[in-house]
């Protein structure tokens, strides 16, 4: 039986493609994924073939390795410390910016006191050495049809988005695209360092980085004081610059990571929380990846009512089956966010096999609260982290897409995949 399979990737950029209004025309990227034989004036340059230029508070534990990079040579960004404590802002067009420390950070001392004594002992984690049903299913949450000709149009306009051409993105039988390839792998990287930065700032301790294990045990770098507060091991220094930094006013986690996945983390409560995490990555797979016209987060952020216009406009598809609604919606969508607008979102999704070694414990009691048993074996897990990046016009007026800095937004469906659109 011959299904007809109308996705709203292929119905929403149709209607784009013929519009003429403004920046939300998809024409040049339809035009390009219907002729293979055109192709970008320049060498397609791999997204993630440059360095990760978003330098690290800790890069001094890093033995001098530099990780991949998470953006392309078109968006890269860094971020050095200058002689006075700001930060310097700097992009790859040559432009610097300086942040001044002192006015863009908030003490911690300065938020709203939380009766610590209060909060429960946990540490927000999945270990399991399955992998979620909804992800062996091939459900990205898109809203989109979940079926092989659907997926493969999503990924297509994805890779377009990311500067890859057509052919790079057909499936060969028993062969794993080298860019897919390179794009779990810098995921994985992302992921180990996201998460040692976060353990950092949340428990105030050192964090072992031997890359690509990290591992952390604050029972051995703190202690509870005869006045109940926490006390770090004196003859260690390399966590100084996170003493006074939140979650909420670390600059490097919140280019990582999205707000509402650090909310998860705010009120952990190190007094009464002992963590052991030892987690070693062993494989990396891309699940799926999809492109958001039009949508991103930012805009959703100033605009609430927009949070679910993409998935709106695929539900409406669904029930009428009419091109007219999806164009009206479509270009209604697009009056609101603005017809200068050339920004996308592309998501996308990866498993990370790991061993891992993971014990809660509560600090007063000694008990194990979560996770493992003292002296147990590491144990093979599957961590599903997914990101974002948004995507804008080229503005030296070359071919293909300005391609930003990748986000992590979502851990093991801990906020059912952070769905904006």
């Amino acid at each position: 039986m011959k299904t007809n399979i109308r996705p709203l990737t292929s119905a929403s950029f149709r209607v784009l493609a013929r519009s003429r209004r403004g920046g939300c025309s998809y024409s040049s990227c339809s035009r390009q994924l219907s002729s293979p034989t055109c192709s970008p004036r320049r060498p397609v340059v791999s997204s993630f073939s440059s360095p990760l230029v978003v330098k690290h508070p800790s890069t001094r534990h890093l033995r001098g390795w530099q990780p991949q990079g998470l953006a392309n040579n078109n968006a890269s960004l860094r971020y050095n410390s200058t002689s006075d404590g700001s930060k310097s802002e700097e992009s790859n067009s040559g432009t610097t910016s300086t942040i001044d420390a002192d006015t863009t950070t908030t003490r911690a001392s300065s938020i709203a006191e939380i009766d610590s004594s209060n909060l429960p002992v946990n540490f927000p984690w999945r270990h399991s050495p399955t992998t979620p049903t909804r992800v062996l299913d091939g459900d990205d949450l898109s809203g989109m049809p979940n079926n092989f000709r659907a997926r493969l149009v999503r990924k297509i306009i994805a890779s377009r988005e990311l500067n890859r051409t057509f052919w790079e993105v057909v499936p060969v039988p028993f062969y794993v695209h080298e860019w897919e390839g390179e794009l779990a792998s810098n995921f994985t990287t992302a992921f180990s360092l996201g998460l040692e930065e976060l353990l950092r700032t949340v428990f105030k301790v050192p964090v072992k980085n031997d890359y690509p294990v990290i591992s952390v045990d604050t029972s051995a770098s703190i202690k509870v004081g005869d006045d109940d507060d926490v006390v770090a091991d004196a003859t260690d220094t390399s966590n100084d610059d996170n003493e006074d930094t939140s979650v909420e006013t670390n600059e490097y986690l919140n280019v990582m990571f999205d707000k509402k996945l650090l909310q998860q983390y705010k009120h952990i409560n190190p007094q009464n929380t002992q963590l052991k995490l030892t987690i070693r990555p062993l494989e990396a797979t891309l699940c799926s990846i999809f492109a958001v016209p039009m949508l991103y987060r930012e805009i959703v952020e100033e605009k609430p009512h927009l949070k679910g216009g993409y998935q709106r406009i695929e539900k409406a598809f669904k029930e009428s089956k009419s091109y007219e609604k999806v164009k009206e919606l479509t270009y209604e969508l697009a009056d609101e966010i603005g017809k200068d607008s050339y920004k996308r979102t592309v998501i996308a999704e990866a498993t990370i096999r790991c061993m891992e070694f993971f014990q809660v414990k509560d600090r007063r009691s000694g008990d194990v609260v979560e996770g493992m048993q003292d002296g147990a074996e590491e144990e093979e897990v599957v961590h599903v982290v997914r990101f974002e990046v948004v995507t804008d016009k080229r503005r030296d007026g070359e071919l293909g897409r300005e391609v930003g800095n990748w986000k992590i937004i979502d851990w093991d469906d801990m906020l059912d995949g952070n769905i904006f659109h």
